[in-house]
């Protein structure tokens, strides 16, 4: 189990394995089913997960078994959820800070009789099931746009390069670690700010400066896509349509591409994650172990579906209707998870 790995609630599979052999002659050790992971460093850094199988994990993760007389295994894992902002901003580092085991060790937990901490984690997972309900309902919203496209669009037999649709195409701003934050003036779109499934997070930008030059090259209007030139190969030619957030400007490793009259940017950025879109695009990544890249000396010649500009728009249209959905959902989304971070402020003060 690696870092990267924790990004669901319950850890039931891992991408690697090891040998009974590293076992005996190695430092490695199994970690039970029901131990609680943290991730102490990496894109991952504090998050936590429970485990549902046994296994061994990296260095870059600490494990914890609960003792059963003194701590109950899923109200532990609510209360290390709920220190995990402590927790990093006690770690040592940089944009991605370092959380050592004896910091986890060290911290303070609230801890009642086992059988007021089952009552309250079980308030909280009823808590925690609603929000990630309406989680699940704005990612169907997402999935319900690339249907649509795949079923319009899959068997469109003619093409045309991406370089021929294209207006312009721009890298973003460089900037150093303390050259961006929330005590700036500019909005800066990050990487992270792309979803894997082709949505602009606005809440996930953070702020730079910027002179007037750079504001004027490097502005982001509404309808600007954004392609993620360089991360790991799974994320690197991340998509989203920018909207919403204005006086924005980009990091460099974002491509900002506008087109030309006869194409729409919805429909491209639809297409760049369709099957179809994706084959391609995984022909034009290169990289190592951990960056990987698409340049646009072949990006440009990924091969768009000739299809009429009305049609294209006919497409936006519906896709359109589906963001005011969104917000919608998104509303009632941040109603759950203000209900649920004051339970969970008041479980872990002992007024629940």
């Amino acid at each position: 189990m690696k870092s990267g790995e924790l990004r669901e609630t319950l850890i039931t599979t891992t991408e690697e394995s090891v040998t009974e052999q590293a076992l005996r002659e190695t430092s490695l050790r199994l970690a039970p089913k029901g131990a609680l992971l943290v991730a102490m460093y990496g894109a991952t850094v504090g998050r936590v997960a429970r485990l549902g199988i046994t296994a061994t994990t990296n260095q870059a993760v600490c494990h914890i078994v609960p003792d059963p007389k003194r701590a109950d295994e899923q109200y532990l894992f609510h209360a290390l959820k709920a220190k995990a902002p402590e927790l990093i901003g006690r770690g040592v580092g940089g944009a991605q800070p370092n959380i050592s085991q004896g910091t986890i060790k060290d911290t303070a937990i609230f801890l009642p009789p086992v059988p007021e901490q089952r009552r309250i984690a079980a308030i909280l997972d009823q808590a925690d099931a609603l929000r990630r309900l309406r989680r699940q309902s704005l990612s169907r919203l997402s999935d319900l746009g690339q249907a649509k496209f795949d079923e319009a669009f899959g068997k469109v037999q003619g093409t045309v390069p991406l370089e021929d649709a294209v207006k312009d195409t721009l890298i973003g701003l460089v900037r150093d670690a303390e050259e961006f934050g929330n005590e700036f003036a500019y909005p800066y779109v990050r990487m992270d700010a792309i979803t894997r499934n082709g949505q602009f997070v606005p809440a996930l930008v953070q702020k730079t400066d910027a002179d007037r030059l750079e504001l004027e090259r490097y502005a982001l209007v509404d309808g600007d896509l954004l392609f993620n030139t360089r991360n790991s190969r799974d994320l690197v030619g991340k998509t989203a349509i920018f909207r919403g957030m204005p006086g924005a400007v980009f990091n460099n490793n974002i491509m900002r591409i506008r087109f030309n009259q006869k194409w729409d940017p919805v429909f491209v950025e639809a297409y760049f994650r369709s099957r179809a879109g994706a084959r391609e695009l995984e022909k034009r990544k290169s990289g190592t172990t951990s960056v990987w890249a698409v340049y646009w000396s072949k990006l440009k010649s990924f091969p768009l579906p000739e299809v009429e500009y009305e049609t294209q728009l006919e497409f936006r249209r519906f896709i359109e209707a589906t963001w005011i959905q969104e917000e919608s959902l998104k509303v009632e989304q941040s109603k759950y998870e203000s209900l649920f971070a004051s339970l969970q402020h008041r479980a872990f003060r002992g007024e629940l």
